[in-house]
């Protein structure tokens, strides 16, 4: 079997004396994985009849056995009345027919079908381009099984068909219900179909494509809880984050048409005016979580912008943006505003200083950073140009030059304020005391090399620097990516408990954001190695990361992922240095950032996403 051109497997078990699917399996890159049942409990079909809703088992069935890979039930839902539910499966495929003959057929007010995932094996989740606020949305759909695979989801006689997705994180479910209409004499079908993502246009390089696919959906989580239903989460029924929307626009701005009326562009709307209207204090402070603590985090801000403008870039959508301007540009004033001394960096309200264990002002939530954050103050550059051109797009010129000049102040502070002359790279906040704090990390260098706050020429000399000191250590599992810091971070500097009892941090180093593999770092290092032009070096740790995540290592096929686990230390979106687990979610979706780079690789992709920021060379 060729990599480019997979055989996709489906695997279906439905009882012999009822209506009932008990297992449903699939792998559409043709290996052994259809062997999972993607079902917590069987596949329910249901009946509505006047004001009642029955279970279809409920009913006197007959099975019959039909040529090939195909079964049908009839199903006496009245004396005088039969529903046939005819199940094919052919090439990957599966094939629901219903239809319904009888005098009493009009009393059939119509049919819902509910598949009940097991997110515990794998965080099941469906992609649609409508998708509203309570849930519901319509076909055509992604089911979308990470690490086992996509099955688009079409009924061609009823084009828009209604579905709901829902699910409950405590209780640990995940349910697609699909309201259905009365089948007539000829029915209809639902029509599953495998979905083997093409190969980007313009990707020159194809032979990591194969290895990526799969996986590039394992990065679009919907979540299904009532709070924050429809946008972007951590998975499927975890919390949505606005402070790495912006993650989010680049994945949609390299690959925005997922299949025929399936496109992503809805979908990050949807997320943007979550962050923008719905989760968002009265003084207009953007949560960082749905659940509104931590108002005081910074990169919110920039992310939505960048998000924002990865949507306008993509959709060419003025209209909208022309509604949202105002809210952008509130958000653009308290980054402003929150250049306190006047130097053109952003100072975040956190001191930053060391001993204070707070909360941190990132996402990188267990550094206690503060103040002058090298990570915060990239992202307001970037954001601050991504509106500047936002501003311009809608003949707003002085505000563009504006924007512009706020990134231009920005940057001719940024090396200056975090270079660290005892390393040779960036350091990642100076406190409040004046303290510039190294955690040791490559992230604050390879964002100044992607976002052109550094020359190619520094930044290689940077990157350099880390790479050599990251070899004299006993790390060499570059398939769990790069380590996020090399050496211990302080005690002083981690949240709470998250240092340990010693005061050099090296009782928790390794684990976690101190030191740990979290897989989504290494997407920095990655793309800004491309982009100095050291590809050879970020090859081998690609190449080792993508063996992973296609050979997949955990019992569910996964290579950064065991499923929705909810449970410290044995979620498989952190790891140690040998590869032991050390997380909690199970599935982040940030764990598959670093399968940008096998597009991001390439000039021309780079300039898709950075040509804002930074000239790219072909």
């Amino acid at each position: 079997m060729s990599k480019a051109s997979p055989r996709p497997a489906l695997r279906l078990k439905a009882l012999d004396n009822a209506p009932v699917v008990v297992e449903l399996g699939w792998d559409t890159e043709g290996g052994d994985r259809a062997k999972h049942n993607v079902l917590r409990s069987p596949l329910q079909l249901s009946v509505k009849l006047g004001d009642t809703t029955r279970r279809a088992e409920e009913f006197k069935t007959r099975r019959e056995t039909l040529e090939g890979n195909s079964l049908r039930y009839q199903i006496n839902v009245k004396p005088d009345t039969t529903l046939f539910w005819e199940l094919r499966t052919d090439q990957g495929s599966l094939s629901m027919h219903l239809n319904l003959r009888g005098e009493s057929a009009a009393k059939v007010g119509g049919l819902r079908l509910t598949f009940p995932f097991n997110p515990r094996l794998t965080a099941t989740t469906v992609i649609s381009a409508e998708h509203a606020k309570n849930g519901k949305l319509r076909l055509p759909a992604i089911i979308s099984a990470p690490d086992l695979g996509q099955m688009l989801l079409s009924c061609p006689k009823y084009p828009d068909l209604p579905a709901r997705l829902a699910g409950n994180r405590a209780e640990g479910w995940v349910n697609l219900t699909l309201e259905l209409p009365p089948p007539d004499r000829s029915g209809y079908s639902l029509a599953f179909s495998p979905l083997v993502l093409p190969c980007p246009t313009g990707l020159e390089d194809q032979s990591r494509w194969p290895l990526a696919r799969r996986g590039w959906f394992n990065f679009l989580q919907v979540n299904a809880q009532s709070r924050g239903a429809g946008v972007w989460a951590n998975n499927v029924i975890s919390n949505p984050v606005s402070s790495t929307v912006f993650w989010l626009g680049d994945h949609v701005l390299l690959l925005p048409e997922l299949a025929p009326g399936v496109s992503l562009s809805p979908f990050l709307r949807r997320t943007l005016e979550f962050w923008l209207h719905d989760a968002i204090a009265p003084d207009g402070r953007i949560y960082y979580t749905e659940n509104g603590k931590h108002a005081t985090m910074m990169d919110p801000y920039p992310a939505v912008l960048i998000g924002v403008w990865c949507y306008v870039k993509v959709s060419d959508d003025t209209a909208w943006l022309a509604r949202q301007i105002e809210g952008l540009e509130r958000a653009a004033r308290y980054l402003e505003q929150r250049d306190v001394d006047g130097d053109g960096l952003v100072e975040s309200p956190q001191s930053g200083n060391r001993g204070t264990h707070a909360f941190g002002d990132t996402a990188w939530d267990t550094y206690s950073s503060g103040h002058k954050n090298a990570y915060v103050n990239a992202l307001a550059y970037r954001g601050f140009r991504c509106l500047a051109d936002l501003a311009k797009r809608l003949g707003r010129a002085d505000r563009g030059k504006h924007y512009d000049a706020l990134a231009d102040r920005l940057k001719s502070s940024y090396s200056e304020t975090f270079y660290n002359p005892a390393t040779g790279w960036l350091g990642w906040w100076r406190s409040q005391d004046g303290f510039l704090h190294d955690v040791c990390s490559d992230v604050p260098t390879s964002m100044a090399v992607m976002y052109g706050l550094v020359s190619k020429e520094q930044g290689k000399r940077m990157l350099d620097a880390y790479w050599r000191e990251l070899t004299k250590t006993t790390f060499d599992r570059f398939d769990l990516g790069v380590p996020l810091n090399i050496k211990p971070i302080h005690r002083d500097d981690q949240y709470k408990q998250f240092g340990g009892t010693k005061k050099d941090g090296s009782e928790t180093f390794g684990k976690y954001l101190n030191g740990g593999c979290c897989v989504s770092n290494t997407y920095w290092f990655l793309v800004a190695n491309y982009a100095v032009g050291n590809e050879q070096r970020a090859d081998k740790i690609l190449d080792a990361m993508l063996k992973r995540q296609h050979e997949g290592v955990f019992p569910n096929g996964g290579g950064f992922q065991n499923g929705v686990v909810n449970r410290m230390p044995d979620g498989a979106e952190f790891f140690d240095w040998d590869g032991n687990t050390c997380g909690y979610e199970g599935h982040l979706v940030y764990s598959w950032m670093f399968l940008q780079a096998v597009l991001l690789r390439e000039p021309q992709f780079r300039e898709r996403v950075f040509g804002l920021l930074v000239p790219v060379e072909h």
